[in-house]
């Protein structure tokens, strides 16, 4: 199975090579039984690129040790799920994922697209396979996941004898992967940083053909809405794991591989509103084009960040090995292949300028169409701030050869004016006329919305301040953090209200056609999916930005030394200490994958017994010196009571409890959920009701 793995890899390979003179053959020539070989040359690489994951994770769950990636990432006592995970818990195994889906999505796009547009398909397939190449050959000759395993003599593993091999085992997973959001989290991201190729590549093929129809229009724009939430709930889920897994309290730092994932979020956000535009309008086609290129760019650039080894962070794969010349990294190879990436975009771009002119002008600064404008203006600037955040430290390491790190002390100061912008804009363009735009046009739209966010704003600074002394000295300590929380508040409930009476007046003319209430409440959905279904997803962001201003204002950390039968406060919250316990700590990592040791929490909200947790650490076969945090949580809508297990002393039979309460922190996960449904929402076809 391993030599079928690696000569599949090694097939397509040779495949994506004579696709791409294929392709440019057919792109030239017009040929079609050369665009039939190009696409049939995709229909090999999917074969064979899926023949070689299928290889692969059947040498993980049989546990063969003669392969150098298994010995790495797997174990024999790890459950089955952790070995499956382990596809993408190294860098050959998820670069090899990466190319599985790839091929997969460029199957599927030049099935559904051979109709339709079928002309831009030679230069759409060219880009698909120039990208596909590139990672094969990263496979085939830099990280191949097939490589075999040698003993410290350089004898290979897979000359031993059977009863030799028994005796192998490898180093397992790294316990922060061995958690089940683990098994979600990286495909979904994967599928947004690989989705997002396919709407570039359209776009480009589209570009170099001269095409003028709009057919490839909803093509291109389902692979990019697909890819924005796919890429936004593994975000999400990223969050989340960080925050049960990492045992900080907390669910986002600014990491540079959480940026990673986030930046090519952003311009796909810019995209989306302004393809809208192009689709509504014939606007903003040159920034279509930049936002998508962009887009696609930043997904490799995260790639990049997070597999060539250039950054130090939790979520970042192994350093490469310095004694490799520079030009044989696999930093220089990555940035090789941006750098032609871009050139060629560039050269498209500047020979095709005169299709990307919209032949129309904004008619007025408050119109729907501007609005739009300045929200995407706002959104590249967000990203501009993240990429240098993210790169200024790699380029600081290179010139002075010390390290620098960006924090939140950086970040928050910078984005959080642009987010509320952002927030505003999103809101003001919900109501606002195409074409033309004036006070008048805003003035009856808004009253109510405007009430509604006024009255907001009011009631949580009265509601702060009547805390009394404590509040006015936290006020004082770090005003602007309460007037961007204030600001979030008032602007979040203004925007919700422009949604909330958006959707009223639609289910009120439904009404008044004589349809049903059920069928009038679901009317909006039905006709228009994708407007009610972004006012859902819209509805989702305001939930996270005030579950994000609440937590991060006022979450509360406490920590304490009990012994069974204690009982301490933390906060509103009362906890009784049970017992401190542990499995049997003297049994061989060779038959178990995991060891724990826990105490049992009894939670109290005034006499009422809430809760009871149990909060962990544990010890894991690949890494028995350093055990992980599993926090036990107590959650509800406006309140987290987070617990962990941060130190103990058996022998004392004691436990250092570690608390955190973080209010609004279930409105992150709530936010996640309409923005999931809202998307799907917007992806269904518009019908009449």
């Amino acid at each position: 199975m391993n030599s079928i793995g690696n000569y599949a890899l090694f097939i397509a390979h040779g495949l994506a090579i004579w696709g791409l003179v294929a392709s440019f053959m057919a792109y030239r020539s017009r040929d079609e039984r050369y665009l039939d070989s190009v696409i049939r040359s995709i229909y090999g690489i999917c074969g064979l690129v899926v023949l070689a994951v299928l290889a692969l994770v059947a040498a993980l769950l049989r546990n063969d040790f003669t392969l150098k990636y298994v010995w790495e990432y797997s174990r024999r006592s790890q459950p089955a799920i952790y070995k499956v995970t382990a596809l993408w818990g190294g860098m050959s195994g998820s670069m090899l994922f990466w190319c599985m889906l790839l091929a997969v999505f460029s199957a599927l796009a030049v099935t559904f697209n051979r109709r339709n547009n079928l002309r831009l398909l030679p230069f759409t397939s060219f880009l698909l396979l120039l990208t596909l190449g590139f990672f094969l050959f990263l496979l085939n000759f830099k990280i191949n996941p097939f490589e075999p395993l040698k003993d410290g003599a350089g004898q290979l593993l897979s000359s031993y004898s059977p009863q030799a091999l028994k005796d192998v085992d490898g180093n397992g997973l790294n316990p922060l992967l061995q958690n089940v959001y683990m098994a979600i989290h990286p495909p979904m991201l994967y599928l947004g940083y690989v989705g997002f190729t396919i709407p570039f590549a359209f776009i480009m093929g589209a570009l170099a053909h001269r095409e003028r129809n709009t057919f490839w229009m909803k093509s291109a724009r389902n692979w990019a809405m697909f890819s924005w939430l796919t890429l936004g709930i593994g975000i999400l889920l990223g969050g989340f794991w960080a925050y049960i897994e990492l045992g900080w309290g907390g669910y986002w730092a600014w990491d540079p591989v959480e940026n990673a994932s986030f930046m090519p979020w952003l311009t796909g956000t810019a995209f989306l509103h302004s393809f809208l535009m192009q689709e509504k309008r014939g606007i903003y086609r040159f920034w279509n084009v930049a936002f998508i290129v962009t887009t696609f760019l930043l997904s490799i650039y995260g790639t990049f960040l997070t597999r060539s080894g250039i950054l130090q962070s939790v979520h970042a794969f192994g350093q490469e090995d310095p004694s490799v010349p520079v030009y044989l990294r696999l930093s220089t190879i990555f940035l090789g292949f941006m750098a032609l990436m871009l050139v060629v975009s560039a050269v498209f771009i500047w020979r095709r300028r005169a299709l990307l002119k919209s032949g129309q002008k904004l008619e007025s600064a408050g119109s729907r169409e501007a609005l739009f404008f300045y929200g995407n203006l706002l959104m590249a600037f967000f990203t501009f701030v993240v990429v240098f955040g993210v790169s200024s430290p790699i380029f600081y390491r290179m010139i002075t050869h010390k390290e620098l790190s960006h924090g939140p002390e950086f970040y928050n100061p910078r984005v959080l004016p642009i987010a509320l912008a952002i927030l505003l804009v999103m809101g003001l363009a919900s109501v606002a006329p195409w074409r033309r735009g004036g006070w008048e046009s805003y003035r009856k739209q808004l009253f109510l919305p405007f009430l509604a966010g006024l009255s907001a704003l009011a009631a949580s600074v009265v509601a702060f301040f009547m805390g009394g002394s404590l509040s006015t000295k936290d006020f004082s300590g770090r005003p602007l953090t309460y007037i961007y929380l204030f600001a979030c508040v008032g602007i979040s409930f203004f925007v919700a209200a422009i949604i909330v009476e958006e959707y009223t007046r639609t289910v009120r003319h439904a009404l008044s056609r004589g349809l049903t209430v059920p069928r009038s409440l679901a009317a909006p959905f039905l006709e228009n999916p994708r407007r009610y279904g972004g006012y859902l997803v819209h509805i989702g962001i305001i939930c996270l930005f005030l579950g994000i201003a609440f937590s991060s204002t006022f979450q509360t950390q406490y920590q304490e030394s009990m012994r069974p039968g204690d009982a301490v406060r933390f906060g509103p919250y009362t906890v009784r200490m049970e017992r401190l316990e542990h499995d049997n700590l003297d049994r061989n990592f060779s038959s178990v994958n995991e060891k724990r040791i826990w105490a049992d929490l009894l939670v109290y909200r005034g006499e009422k017994m809430v809760a009871y947790l149990q909060p962990m650490r544990v010890f894991y076969a690949s890494n028995p010196e350093q055990p992980t945090y599993e926090v036990a949580i107590h959650s509800r809508p406006m309140r987290d009571f987070y617990t962990l297990l941060a130190g103990y002393d058996l022998k004392d039979n004691s436990a250092i409890i570690g608390a955190f309460v973080n209010p609004m922190v279930a409105w992150l996960w709530l936010g996640g959920f309409f923005v999931l449904v809202g998307g799907l929402t917007a992806l269904v076809p518009m019908r009449r009701v």
